[in-house]
């Protein structure tokens, strides 16, 4: 199992490179093990990979869902598994190689404990979570209404907590626009950085109504902000990347509508602002039935009560195959995307045993 974790680290899956290399780890794992991969490879090196252990069908199945991708890291030696004082560092052994490759291990353990199953046990490892969330979007495409679940299981770093609900995602690009001109004569021009805090200010006094029990009010973040070309020009252009996190009562429609009313706003008080929006990437927000017959057994099987994060997953895509969803999974959360990234070996082993326990569970 970790020598399973050690190769997933080593394949290098960031955005530049693709998940390519990373799902043909899998895949060969799979392959050894007695269980049949099958890859879905796009665009030369994007690629998703699934896999089934099927059973006499009586049970409604039981789908893993994880991704490959992991963000960039500093240094190539993030992609060198090193393994000290029982723990496994590299970039994604966290974020969450370790999740999946339990995952994996746990499948590869029922079928050799040769325990007949009445549900599929369905493991699915997709591209693109940390950035355009493709992989999954393609994996619900292909595969939306050609089973019936009786749960999924995303098996991210909660650190063994059982999350049910978690806030959404918006990513939004403000571009205010300007004209060029020389600093010591600033009159002739239209200065974009002027602009940009112009509506800034009014973001600021922006608020998203509605509030959740388990995961509060929405926040806005301003994350980035790019402007000018020299220290002596007007800046004709400036950018702003915001990081909006939503509720389950918020849809990105009405938060995009209220900041577009800003900018209307400020360009009817002043002819010369002139700014533009973009949405980068919009993920929905999730919240499970606490009440549901998955939540309810899963908390008294594994001794857990559920809780609610701040963090976006690729969960709420996963909505569309209505079936009830959790998190649940090796690794702090806090150890994500760190130059220091790392997993507890302990925390494998004790991924592999819950995961069987819940398959047993649900499927046996």
């Amino acid at each position: 199992m970790k020598e399973l974790l050690k190769k997933l680290v080593q394949a290098k899956s960031t955005p530049d490179v693709g998940e390519l290399k990373c799902a043909k780890v899998l895949a060969d794992f799979f392959s050894s093990k007695g269980i049949k991969p099958k890859l879905d490879i796009w665009n030369k090196n994007r690629a998703n990979i699934t896999t089934a252990l099927k059973s006499t069908g009586k049970k409604p199945a039981l789908l893993f869902v994880s991704h490959l991708d992991v963000v960039p890291a500093d240094s190539a030696s993030a992609f060198k598994p090193v393994e000290r004082s029982g723990k496994i560092f590299g970039r994604g052994a966290c974020d969450m190689k370790a999740g999946m490759a339990s995952a994996a291990t746990a499948m590869a353990e029922i079928l050799r404990s040769k325990v007949k199953l009445q549900g599929d046990i369905i493991f699915a490892a997709t591209a693109g979570e940390e950035t355009d969330s493709a992989g999954v979007k393609r994996f619900i495409k292909t595969h939306k209404n050609k089973f019936k679940l009786c749960g999924i299981i995303v098996p991210e770093p909660t650190n063994f907590d059982l999350v049910t609900a978690h806030r959404g995602l918006l990513w939004v690009k403000i571009i205010t626009k300007g004209k060029s001109a020389h600093s010591s004569m600033p009159q002739l021009g239209i200065n974009a950085i002027d602009s940009m805090r112009l509506f800034l200010s009014e973001l600021a006094d922006y608020k998203i109504p509605g509030t959740n029990k388990l995961l509060g009010k929405a926040s806005i973040s301003v994350n980035k902000i790019i402007g000018g070309k020299a220290g002596n020009i007007v800046p004709d252009s400036c950018s702003a990347q915001i990081d909006i996190r939503t509720i389950p009562s918020q849809n990105a429609k009405q938060i995009v509508a209220g900041i577009n009313k800003i900018l209307t706003r400020l360009s009817k008080r002043n002819p010369r602002f002139r700014a533009e929006l973009k949405v980068l990437r919009d993920s929905g927000s999730l919240q499970t039935d606490e009440k549901c017959r998955f939540v309810k057994h899963t908390k008294q099987l594994l001794k857990k009560t559920s809780r609610a994060v701040p963090f976006t997953t690729d969960a709420p895509f996963l909505t569309s195959l209505k079936a009830p969803i959790v998190i649940f999974g090796p690794g702090k959360p806090q150890m994500c995307h760190k130059p220091d990234e790392h997993i507890e070996i302990k925390d494998l082993k004790k991924a592999v045993e819950f995961y069987k326990k819940m398959i047993l569970h649900f499927l046996a």
